[in-house]
């Protein structure tokens, strides 16, 4: 075509409009991707005044190291060249061959392969008998009428990890996934996976751990032994790390198996651990801390605590730890302003495969931020303890002294997130329930939280009141079974009886007395309302022989000495006295009101006696004073037992003479 010469003739920079129809076939067995791009290219860019603007190329930002571009026009083979290429992309110029001016359009075709580099497992482009999993992109111009299409070979199990790409099958079992009117190939992006399973190849590897071997079996797709050679080499050193981390024995019974896998069964997950069949499933581009994660949840899992984020948050914390002294690679959880955005209380995290993902990043994100808290507070010591206790079903609070056996038992009351803070408080002696209503509670759970603060705090506080004294184990039980109400009416009870023992030591020391040990076995043995009733009794012989004790310290008069001829209120208060060191509280009480009657009644008695011998009570300032000793002395003689009887001699002749 002839053209008019214009003063001004240029190449124009923009207002190119292309429509591009893009096509990608997967070639696993030739180790690459064939990508076809079909386009028009429009020039509605107006020509200036005295002008024509014209193009003569069209530029395009493709995948990174494509190999085999070309292009061509009907019969018309294109000069096709790389302009430039980064890890991010590369840009590709396709030449015209001629000039294209206003209003006209041009169809050409450009065509390349992406190709498996090998090397990173992370790479973006993997094909291979096994597995292929590349980057669909799109092309065209915003508004135009542009479409993807992706062909993936029978024998695959095909997931779309990333993108909306409609999915059906070819009557040849290869799948095709279509995307029709892309208005904006500049934000289209999908990743396609597809997984031929069966073909797999194991090796094995021996573990020597403090408690005995472990066979660690790796199955890695046949066409990537890298895979298999790297997980081997970072399970077999990581798994003893995570063990001495952790501080529990490993109990997989002798024998983990670690798989490759790809989205067709992990979905939007870099790993599974399946604890009943002790697999780990393991994503073909994981990074180390990943397959140590993994690793983690041979320990971490629904055995030792209930509740997802406490296993995902130990995972990842020993995963990372564990990664970081092996020298694997890998990347923590982060808690990026987007993640951050989406927080929720971690008692609230769904199961697995049900939250959106943002919710589920930030689920795994902030469960490895607040381990990272924990671990701050606790320590590796303190955390291995909380371990050992969890593994062997120890009860959360235990008896208070040294050389106490450990108390085992755990509620069926409480969750997780629970039994975890009062471990965690217990067992390392910080204080965790800022962090568990920042993170982990919802607002229902943080009135618990209040409960339980004044439970601890009463039950604190009776444990000091109680000294060496054992609180019952029903009161620990409760306490761990967050059954406040119930604690309160305990706790209340036993500093009730606590406070009976404070008086009854008080009295028993002011009589220089012995305390018993009835209360004690009462208040341990949880049986708060015997103690109460033995209190009571206990007190009230107390209050018995002070009464005794006063009324027989006092002088006796002639009369009072007269009428304690046949009694001895001082040997019924010893008697007494030792009742109450014995524990007979009731028997105690009997003697030392017996006592303190016949110290009481003396004067009555001797007036009553000295009544029956008449005027001879004149003599009773002298002589007869004697008689009253020796009437004494021969009373007591009488009460000793028969068998000892023969070591007394009978009144001497003075005597005698004396009481005549």
């Amino acid at each position: 075509m002839t053209l008019v010469s214009p003063p001004v003739v240029q190449a124009a920079s923009d207002d190119l409009e292309i429509t591009a129809q893009t096509s990608y076939v997967a070639l696993p067995a030739e180790r690459r991707i064939h990508v076809t791009v079909q386009a028009r290219a429009t020039n509605v860019t107006p020509d200036p005044p005295n002008g024509r603007y014209y193009y003569t190329t069209a530029r395009f930002g493709v995948q990174p190291a494509i190999r085999n571009l070309t292009a061509w026009s009907g019969s018309a083979t294109l000069a096709a060249r790389i302009v430039s290429s980064t890890r991010e992309a590369s840009v590709v110029e396709i030449a015209f061959g001629r000039s294209l001016f206003h209003g006209a359009s041009y169809p050409f075709t450009f065509a390349f392969d992406m190709v498996d580099p090998g090397g990173a497992p992370r790479r973006d482009v993997r094909v291979a008998p096994s597995l292929v999993a590349f980057p669909v992109w799109a092309w065209g111009s915003r508004g135009a009428a542009n479409a993807v299409s992706v062909t993936i070979p029978t024998g695959y199990t095909v997931t779309v990890e990333t993108g909306h790409l409609t999915t059906r099958h070819a009557p040849n079992g290869a799948t095709i996934l279509t995307a029709a009117d892309v208005v904006d190939p500049a934000s289209f992006f999908a990743y396609v996976t597809g997984e031929r399973p069966g073909a797999f190849h194991q090796t094995s590897t021996t573990v020597r751990l403090p408690e005995g071997p472990v066979t660690v079996l790796i199955r890695t797709w046949e066409d990537d032994p890298a895979w298999g050679a790297r997980t081997t080499a970072v399970v077999s050193r990581g798994l003893p790390v995570l063990r001495d981390l952790i501080g529990l024995d490993y109990k997989v019974n002798g024998q983990l198996r670690v798989e490759e896998a790809a989205a067709s069964r992990l979905g939007d997950y870099a790993g599974v651990y399946n604890p009943v069949t002790e697999t780990i499933d393991v994503r073909y581009d994981a990074d180390g801390y990943t397959t140590l994660h993994e690793t983690a949840h041979s320990w971490f899992n629904e055995n030792l605590f209930s509740g997802r984020w406490i296993g995902e948050a130990w995972a990842e914390y020993y995963g990372v730890e564990a990664g970081k002294r092996i020298r694997t690679d890998g990347r923590g959880f982060g808690l990026t302003p987007q993640i951050s955005a989406a927080k929720f209380p971690l008692n609230a995290w769904a199961a697995v495969g049900v939250e959106p993902p943002l919710t589920e990043q930030y689920g795994y994100a902030a469960s490895y931020r607040l381990a990272q808290l924990i671990a701050a507070r606790g320590g590796i010591s303190g955390l291995q303890a909380v371990w050992r206790a969890a593994d062997e079903d120890e009860a959360s609070y235990q008896p208070g002294h040294l050389g106490s056996p450990a108390e085992k038992g755990v509620p069926k009351t409480v969750e997780g997130w629970q039994r975890l803070l009062d471990l965690l408080e217990e067992r390392t002696k910080h204080g965790y329930a800022d962090l568990w209503r920042e993170w982990v509670v919802t607002r229902a759970e943080a009135r618990t939280l209040e409960n339980r603060a004044t439970a601890r705090a009463d039950y604190a506080r009776t444990v000091t009141a109680a000294g060496d004294w054992e609180l019952p184990d029903q009161v620990r039980y409760a306490l761990g079974a967050w059954q406040f109400v119930g604690v309160e009416i305990e706790l209340a009870s036993a500093r009730s009886v606590l406070a009976d023992h404070d008086r009854i030591a008080a009295a028993a020391a002011s009589l220089k007395l012995s305390v018993p040990g009835n209360l004690r076995t009462d208040f341990e043995s949880g049986n708060f309302n015997r103690a109460s009733q033995d209190a009571a009794s206990e007190l009230e012989a107390l209050t018995a022989l002070r009464s005794a004790s006063t009324a027989l310290g006092r002088p006796t008069s002639v009369l009072e000495s007269v009428g304690l001829l046949f009694a001895d209120p001082a040997h019924r208060l010893e008697v007494a006295r030792a009742d109450f060191e014995k524990g007979d509280a009731g028997p105690a009480s009997r003697d030392a009101r017996a006592a303190l009657h016949e110290r009481s009644a003396a004067a009555d008695a001797g007036r009553i006696r000295v009544g029956v011998v008449g005027g001879t009570a004149l003599l009773l300032d002298g002589v007869a004073m004697g008689a009253l000793a020796w009437v004494r002395r021969r009373r007591r003689r009488i009460d000793i037992p028969d068998r000892q009887a023969s070591e007394f001699e009978a009144p001497t002749a003075d005597a005698r003479s004396e009481h005549a």
